[in-house]
């Protein structure tokens, strides 16, 4: 099984997350909790938190749980509701 420290090296080369401040927390099979710290960066222009960043965050969980062991996986539709 891998350390934590080598699935962060595995998802530190998904430039989108990470360079907006998303990290991995926790994982194990089908799994994975991930963070993020909201800064002005995502937020829009009435300065509420902007629709995509949580869907981001979402994508970047599903993400990590399915391609921690073996990379490759996508999904072929997503949708979020809030």
């Amino acid at each position: 099984m891998k350390t934590l420290e080598e699935v962060r090296e595995i998802f530190s080369h998904d430039r989108f997350a990470t360079e907006n401040g998303m990290g991995i927390e926790e994982f194990r099979d089908g799994y994975a909790r991930c963070s993020l710290t909201i800064t002005d960066r995502h937020k829009n222009a009435m300065g509420g938190l902007m629709g995509g960043v949580p869907f981001v965050l979402a994508d970047f969980a599903f993400a990590v749980a399915s391609n921690w062991q073996t990379v490759g996986w996508v999904s072929l539709r997503s949708d979020i509701c809030f």
